[in-house]
């Protein structure tokens, strides 16, 4: 009597053929095993001792109270933000102004910068108004100035540690391309 796979675990119509290394489900093809594979539920990997061969080369030093958000948007949970609003209090109602400042004017209001009559409020125009107070607040003295130049600081540094993080999943993704490429080829020869 032959063992009989189970069918896909995304098509649910033809018999799997490839296994999942992570959770063991059995995909049908290609198209089925990159899908299950971009859409898998996170599986945590355990930590791979380094090689003696392996530079240790450190981007973003790891600590257990550092925690690099996923998107830019996710600043704002972070220690080192919470920080900075702590030294800076008015730091939030700046960075709110300058945003508005990007916003079109509401409907019946004429905005929060002038403009000739004729002219239409467009992105360019937004992004003007906010140039325009990020210019006019770098040039104030004090706390304001020093606030807005360490908020940059800080979302440069957390930009390039997304940066990295999103060029190891590509390259892990290659690799999981190739691994499931080689198998079909070895499938596909036998």
């Amino acid at each position: 009597m032959a063992f009989a796979r189970p069918l896909c675990c995304l098509c649910n119509t033809v018999e799997g053929k490839y296994k999942c290394p992570l959770c063991e489900k059995y995909t049908c093809s290609l198209t089925c095993s990159r899908e299950h594979r971009d859409n898998h539920p996170a599986v945590e990997e355990k930590p791979k001792p380094p090689k003696s061969t392996d530079v240790a080369v450190d981007v973003h030093p790891a600590s257990s109270d550092q925690q690099c958000p996923s998107k830019l948007s996710d600043i704002a949970d972070t220690p080192e933000y919470k920080s900075l609003l702590q030294r800076y209090p008015d730091l939030e109602k700046y960075l709110w102004s300058i945003a508005t400042a990007t916003d079109p004017p509401k409907p019946g209001q004429g905005g929060n910068t002038p403009r000739k009559a004729n002219q239409p409020w467009t992105q360019e125009v937004g992004m003007s108004n906010g140039v325009q107070l990020v210019q006019s607040i770098k040039a104030s003295p004090g706390d304001v100035r020093d606030a807005l130049r360490e908020f940059s600081d800080l979302v440069s540094i957390f930009k390039t540690r997304i940066q990295a993080k999103d060029e190891e999943i590509r390259k892990r993704r290659a690799e999981e391309d190739a691994q499931i490429i080689k198998t079909l080829l070895r499938e596909e020869k036998s």
